[in-house]
């Protein structure tokens, strides 16, 4: 549990950088490649710390999932990760929904929350609900959510399919890094 914790702490520590004064000092010293290859190298380490601690830790039963929650994650997650990519291309969607990345993490934690009872399942899952929803409210807040210009709309068809490919992907491999098999 102590990996998966870890992973924890430092994942969602880089992703707090932005929001403090150190990400200013770090960028003026390292410039944009060198902050931006900071940030993804940390990010990663976290997760790959995160599935690592995961995969290691003792199935702790806290709750009884939801009898439909496994349903709900399999059948929501297109949307989901159409929302995530959504958010890193251009396309009209970004218009019509603010913030479509940290929506998408909303609700992949909340569905996921629902499917599964166990210990490190709900540290992993509320973890990211409660960051995202609160990095949320924090670009808000702090007026720095803004709205996508309108695109062609090849953009959102590329974007949609970019999403079902990506879905494909972890419907296919979540065996890999959750070690159970949806299919």
């Amino acid at each position: 549990m102590a990996t998966l914790i870890s992973g924890i702490v430092v994942f969602f520590g880089i992703h707090f950088l932005p929001s403090l004064p150190l990400r200013d000092q770090l960028h003026a010293k390292l410039g944009e490649s060198g902050y931006k290859g900071l940030f993804s190298l940390g990010a990663l380490v976290g997760l790959v710390l995160i599935v690592l601690g995961f995969r290691a830790a003792e199935f702790v039963p806290v709750w009884d999932p939801l009898p439909f929650g496994r349903n709900l994650a399999i059948f929501s997650m297109p949307v989901i990760a159409i929302l995530v990519i959504a958010s890193n291309m251009p396309n009209n969607i970004k218009r019509w929904v603010r913030h479509p990345m940290l929506i998408g993490i909303t609700l992949w934690a909340a569905v996921h929350l629902l499917a599964n009872g166990d210990l490190a399942s709900s540290i992993i899952f509320a973890s990211f609900l409660v960051f995202s929803i609160l990095d949320i409210v924090l670009v808000e807040a702090g007026g720095r959510g803004k709205t996508a210009e309108a695109v062609s709309p090849i953009w959102d068809l590329a974007t949609v399919l970019a999403g079902l490919v990506l879905y494909a992907l972890l419907f296919g491999f979540h065996h890999h890094f959750a070690g159970m098999r949806l299919y």
